[in-house]
């Protein structure tokens, strides 16, 4: 999570797979739910007692010679909590006004996370994410929305907790995802055909930290190359 908590759970991924870059939304609940016996924020390098936090997006906009968040995103803001034990407890998603959307809810065992669901405020498309975590390295995950399976794979993880590789099944079709760390910031993700051709890939560049070294902006760019970021996600942390 340094890098990963980007973003909100994956659950929510059914109510923005339209309206959010696709490797951002590959991104949620599995990057959450890598939690085992060291607690989230440890696995994540998240520096601190963290209470919350709170992530925005914006369009990027170029101003005075560097890149900067332009017009807020009416979806894309979210909350994720924490105990005091640095283990993730839940999520709320919000509009841009501070509506809330919906809300997820968490489910463990043996300090890992087998169930998030995701209530949606409407009264429908409430999803639930299913975990069978194999070993630290492995586990297998289902995400339902009502009695209809979405997706389905597993996720694989490096020795610090982090996934590095993500195989999913959605419509029969198979893709893969990979995941890219320097130090404790996800750097880059990258979705792939079973054959290994890369289709898609975002790259992420993280300009602004907080007094405990944690990242506040990060930048989202799309393709290989970091030319122009498409989105700026802001983030505020609350600490215990």
């Amino acid at each position: 999570m340094g890098g990963n908590t980007y973003i909100y759970t994956l659950i929510i991924e059914c109510v923005f797979m339209k309206r959010m870059p696709l490797p951002l939304c590959a991104l949620l609940v599995m990057l959450i739910s890598c939690t085992g016996r060291t607690n989230d924020l440890d696995r994540s390098g998240i520096e601190g007692k963290v209470k919350s936090i709170t992530e925005h997006q914006f369009d990027a906009t170029a101003r005075d010679g560097r890149w900067v968040a332009g017009n807020i995103s009416y979806f894309g803001h979210h909350v994720l909590n924490y105990n005091q034990d640095g283990f993730y407890t839940g999520s709320i998603a919000l509009t841009q006004d501070g509506d809330t959307i919906g809300y997820t809810t968490c489910r463990r065992e043996n300090g890992y996370l087998i169930e998030e669901v995701f209530h949606s405020s409407a009264g429908d498309n409430n999803s639930r994410t299913l975990m069978d975590r194999l070993s630290d390295a492995e586990e297998n995950f289902e995400i339902w929305n009502g009695n209809q399976l979405q997706a389905e794979g597993a996720n694989y993880f490096d020795s610090k907790g982090r996934i590095t590789r993500q195989v999913r099944v959605v419509n029969d079709k198979e893709v893969v995802y990979q995941f890219v760390y320097e130090k404790n910031l996800l750097v880059a993700n990258y979705e792939e055909e079973v054959t290994g051709e890369r289709t898609s890939a975002q790259q992420f560049e993280y300009e602004e930290f907080d007094d405990r070294g944690n990242w506040t902006v990060k930048l989202v760019y799309k393709g290989e190359e970091k030319i122009s970021p498409i989105v700026v996600i802001k983030r505020e942390l609350e600490y215990y």
